[in-house]
C-alpha cells in the first residue's frame, strides 16, 4: 500500500492551516515508514508552509455486520432517547460546575 498515493488522493479535502488554501497540489515527502505507521512532511504549494503529520493505517479485517437496534418508540428498558439540547444542556451544567468529580457523582 503507497502512503504517499492515498495521501495525494485525499489532500484536497484538507486545507493549509497557515494560509487556508486546498492542499490539493501540496508536496508530500515521506520522512520514515515502520509497519503501518509513516512521518509525512506536508509543504503547500500555495504559501510553502511545511507540517509534519503522523499515518497511521489501519489494517483490513473481516468482520460481521454490526446488528444495530433502532426502535421508533422509547420502551421503560431504554428510556428516552437524548436529544441534542439534552447534551447541550449538560455542557452548560458541567461547564458551571466548580467541584471535583466526585461532588459531581453525588
Amino acid at each position: 500500500m503507497d502512503v504517499l498515493d492515498i495521501l495525494r488522493r485525499q489532500a484536497g479535502r484538507f486545507q493549509c492551516p497557515r494560509c487556508g488554501q486546498s492542499l490539493a497540489d501540496c508536496q508530500l515527502e515521506m520522512v520514515t515508514h515502520h509497519d503501518e505507521q509513516s512521518l509525512v512532511k506536508v509543504t503547500c504549494a500555495h504559501c510553502q508552509d511545511a507540517r509534519l503529520i503522523a499515518v497511521a493505517v489501519a489494517a483490513e479485517t473481516e468482520t460481521a455486520t454490526p446488528v444495530i437496534d433502532v426502535r421508533d418508540e422509547p420502551t421503560e428498558e431504554l428510556g428516552v432517547p437524548i436529544s441534542p439540547d439534552d447534551v447541550l444542556d449538560a455542557r452548560l451544567a458541567l461547564g458551571g460546575h466548580a467541584g471535583d468529580l466526585k461532588s459531581l457523582l453525588r
